[in-house]
């Protein structure tokens, strides 16, 4: 893996200093390496198959530049019906940049755990993001931004046992701007992480030790489903709601289909519901509701842990406005999971 580092050089001329800087950066973007992957382990990924950063160059005080290439077809993410990357593999490789920058950067040790408490992704370019003949090449400019003062690259509390930051990118794709996102995590030590775990169950009214959940065996295929032509391939993650009486308009309730064996969403052993698994049950829902194809955006909260084990609710409802946008949320035990606002292209 070949990590670049921007050199400033003075110029002969004087030259404006924002001019230059962007020269240099854009320069950089343009040397970005799409060869291979980074290590699986700077993502927190099993498999080097579900890796999409390859290349990554330091763009200024807190700023990065990072490489990714999105497959044209994959077991969970596939292209959308109107021919764009799907919009959850945009999410994942976004997710992605925050824990290897976290890492790579921010003197985050491996082993550490990270919790995500936001993550938003708006597309505002569509047809840059048409899948073609070839996998897509993608740079993501990312800002990051630390409550706790530490700077990239500047010696401060080695092995640190918490750290937070909110990761800002504009997504490009041959140099054209063609989405948003950010993500707002918070990273702990596993002396910590088992202490949040271990009160988080005593707070709650889950059990502590996970048991076979209920009702994952598929029932009929979902409208995403149906949508995407392969009914009972595993990607659709959501059930009819057991008992669910009659809806008022414009609102839904499902059931989150959780499989602890699934290839994806369980890549590696999780002690609770996947954010990621949660982030797609709103996806699905958004599109089941207002029969859309492909969402434009989607801004998700994260409260507590999801355990095992225990049925979660999904929720969503149309807003007034009759714009495409929806609120959704994420319930178990009387608890509010994860919220989220959504709209649809």
């Amino acid at each position: 893996m070949s990590i670049g580092v921007l050199q400033t050089v003075l110029p002969l001329e004087p030259l404006e200093p924002l001019e230059s800087l962007e020269s240099l950066v854009r320069e950089a973007k343009d040397g970005l390496s799409f060869d291979r992957t980074i290590s699986r382990r700077l993502v927190h990924r099993a498999s080097v198959t579900e890796v999409f950063l390859t290349d990554a160059a330091v763009a200024g005080a807190d700023r990065f530049l990072i490489g990714a290439q999105l497959p044209r077809n994959h077991a969970l993410y596939r292209p959308e019906e109107t021919g764009q990357c799907d919009f959850m593999l945009l999410v994942e490789t976004v997710r992605q940049a925050g824990i290897y920058l976290s890492h790579r950067h921010y003197d985050v040790p491996l082993g550490h755990h990270f919790i995500f408490k936001a993550l938003s992704l708006h597309i505002s370019d569509p047809a840059a993001l048409r899948v073609g003949a070839g996998p897509l090449a993608v740079v993501l400019d990312v800002n990051v931004a630390t409550p706790g003062g530490r700077t990239a690259g500047i010696p401060g509390a080695r092995n640190p046992r918490r750290f937070d930051a909110r990761f800002d990118m504009v997504i490009e794709v041959g140099g054209r701007e063609c989405a948003r996102a950010s993500a707002g995590v918070t990273v702990i030590d596993g002396v910590r992480y088992a202490r949040l775990r271990q009160r988080g169950r005593t707070e709650g009214t889950v059990s502590a030790r996970p048991s076979a959940y209920e009702g994952t065996a598929p029932a009929r295929p979902s409208a995403y489903e149906r949508k995407g032509g392969a009914p009972g391939d595993g990607r659709g993650v959501l059930r009819p709601a057991p008992g669910t009486a009659i809806r008022p308009a414009g609102t839904g309730e499902w059931r989150l289909h959780v499989d602890p064996t699934h290839p994806g969403y369980f890549e590696h052993p999780s002690d609770h519901v996947p954010g990621m698994l949660l982030l797609e049950a709103f996806r699905q829902a958004a599109l089941e509701l207002c029969g859309g194809t492909v969402l434009a955006s989607l801004e998700a909260e994260f409260a507590v842990f999801g355990e095992l084990g225990e049925a979660v609710t999904v929720q969503a409802a149309a807003t007034t406005a009759g714009d495409g946008r929806m609120r959704l949320s994420a319930t178990q035990g009387g608890r509010v999971l994860a919220t989220a606002g959504a709209r649809r292209a």
